[in-house]
């Protein structure tokens, strides 16, 4: 019994390591596209923007009540030329409704090819570029500095 303990700890450890050396192996962040990364706010709305492999992962969440959020999901990557971040043409928009216990009751997609462009405006503001219904218009996300843990 030992023996078989002993073996699968070697495996579990095995495959830890290898998880480890995969995720060091992933490519950087490109130094010019950092400054998007983080959590951006405006009003009820709050941006997501963290780096992946090789690309951004963007999650939108806008409450309109206590009781109801609509939340976007692109996957996007820096486009040098133009100094923002593009979303593939996949982007997901899905209206939620909570209970008075805090649960989800009903999930609707609204679609799942939406279009997207993330910008920042001279004075450090994000923008966002909803292509399919314009969601974003006139919005200027400001950043959320989070203190460093001690």
């Amino acid at each position: 019994m030992k023996k078989l303990f002993a073996i699968i700890l070697v495996l579990a450890l095995a495959l830890t390591n290898a998880a480890f050396a995969e995720e060091e192996d992933l490519p950087p962040i490109p130094e010019e596209a950092a400054m998007y990364e983080g959590t951006w706010v405006c009003d009820r709305a709050s941006i997501e923007i963290i780096w992946e492999e090789e690309g951004f992962r963007v999650f939108i969440s806008w409450s309109s009540s206590a009781e109801e959020t609509s939340e976007w999901e692109y996957s996007c990557y820096y486009n040098a030329e133009t100094k923002s971040l593009e979303a593939m043409p996949a982007g997901i928009h899905t209206d939620n409704v909570y209970g008075e216990d805090g649960e989800i009751v009903s999930s609707t997609v609204i679609y799942d090819d939406g279009e997207a462009t993330f910008i920042l405006d001279e004075e450090g503001h994000l923008l966002w570029h909803d292509a399919k219904e314009d969601a974003g218009k006139d919005m200027l996300f400001e950043r959320v500095e989070i203190p460093d843990a001690q």
